[in-house]
């Protein structure tokens, strides 16, 4: 879905329909704003022999785990969130790595400051509400909350469905329904488990993975052309589904923590993200945070296509009305806090960058030059036109750019041109 449509067609019809999509999404912005976020430091004592679980759970009688985040190493960060309430975290060392809790294993409780969601986009200092968890090397000596039943189980399950899982592009999970729903009802989206990185075949730790990222209003059905002329070869396709309603800063989240999930599951040695649209600043959000998390991003190579660097005109009017728009509406107005955050954190050494765009637009709502939804000037600016390694433009608009035969033989070529730069495994 176009990105001006997005956020242009609700806008307009909205004051004439009592049932339309934003009275949908004020009341799920309203919610959204008034969860719980709880992030931090966590580690263990000595060297982990398993990823640390973190789980954040309910303080009723009985307790209720409600959400649960993996940090595969000794030390990480953990980011946790759920709807207003009384909570406790209990961290543990996984030692057998079937994200269970079992007896003997080290362990710890905790009482963390409840922060607001948006907090996501500000990261709190040990002053402002930044965990720290330590779990000692030996077994807890305190009794621990008997939250490992059927709700955890159910956690469990379904992080597994949500990262990793096996995909089909043609699925109803990528309907128009079900991206609709990501817009303007991104809690439900989010609650229902439809977010997530997918596997549309097995894995295989010979060939190089490439995340797909959609963008605002879009699925992983807009790659459906380009992955048909994937080299399967050399290279196997993953497909980023996320609500495009929410802010930036949380669709950044949750494809830190997927990527971060399976690079500890299979430990590829590295990635190459291509990312249409807003999906773009998303993934060059996401690799912020791995950067400000003091990781090593385990790609190579970027690849962005008509990404609207400078936000997009049409959403700097998006908070003008009476009810709370998406988040991403926010943060793609020019000139907005993430918009201006998001270069702030220099690009790594080794990772190579590839901007393409399209010029065939004859927008009226688009000042100059534009792909028809997005500005020339904002798909080549925010200084990312002077920091990519190679760019290119095609005689596309912003939707047509995806189905193209010259982009996705250009595409091919640089995939296998920087794959070609890396050292031999």
């Amino acid at each position: 879905m176009r990105l001006a449509r997005a956020l242009l067609l609700p806008m307009a019809f909205c004051a004439m329909s009592s049932g339309c999509a934003l009275l949908q999404a004020d009341s799920h912005m309203k919610r959204l704003g008034e969860a719980m976020y709880f992030t931090g430091i966590v580690e263990t004592e000595k060297e982990a022999r398993g990823p640390i679980v973190v789980v954040l759970y309910k303080l009723d009688n009985p307790p209720e785990p409600v959400f649960l985040d993996v940090v595969p190493r000794t030390r990480g960060v953990y980011h946790l969130a759920a709807p207003p309430g009384r909570y406790g975290i209990l961290a543990f060392e996984d030692v057998n790595r079937d994200l269970a809790y079992e007896a003997g294993e080290p362990a710890t409780l905790y009482e963390g400051a409840a922060l607001p969601l948006s907090a996501v986009d500000e990261p709190p200092t040990a002053a402002t509400g930044l965990g720290r968890i330590k779990i000692a090397s030996k077994p807890p000596d305190v009794a621990l909350p008997a939250i490992f039943g059927d709700a955890y189980a159910a956690l469990t399950r379904r992080r597994n469905e949500e990262l990793g899982a096996p995909a089909v592009i043609d699925e109803g999970r990528f309907a128009p329904a079900r991206v609709r729903e990501g817009m303007f009802q991104p809690l439900r989206f989010l609650e229902e488990g439809r977010a997530g990185l997918f596997m549309l075949e097995p894995f295989d730790p010979k060939r190089v993975p490439v995340i797909f990222v959609h963008g605002i209003g879009g699925s992983p059905r807009d790659w459906e052309y380009v992955i048909e002329h994937l080299d399967r070869t050399r290279f196997q396709p993953w497909v980023f589904f996320y609500p495009s309603g929410v802010s930036i800063g949380l669709s950044t989240l949750l494809l830190n923590n997927a990527v971060d999930e399976l690079h500890y599951r299979y430990a590829f040695p590295t990635s190459i993200v291509v990312a249409h649209s807003m999906g773009g600043v998303v993934a060059r959000g996401t690799l912020n945070v791995i950067q400000r998390e003091g990781r090593t991003p385990p790609v190579h190579h970027v690849v962005t296509i008509s990404t609207p660097w400078e936000g997009h005109a049409a959403a700097r009017w998006a908070d003008i009305g009476p009810t709370r728009v998406p988040g991403s509406w926010l943060d793609m107005a020019p000139d907005s806090q993430y918009l201006r955050e998001l270069a702030v954190v220099p690009r790594p050494a080794d990772i190579r960058y590839t901007l393409f765009f399209g010029y065939s637009g004859r927008s009226r709502f688009v000042s100059g030059n534009n792909d028809g939804v997005v500005s020339m000037q904002s798909m080549l600016g925010g200084g990312m036109q002077s920091r990519a390694d190679f760019v290119y433009g095609f005689d596309e608009d912003h939707s047509s750019i995806l189905q193209s035969k010259e982009l996705v033989d250009m595409l091919m070529q640089r995939m296998r041109q920087e794959l070609d730069r890396l050292p031999r495994q």
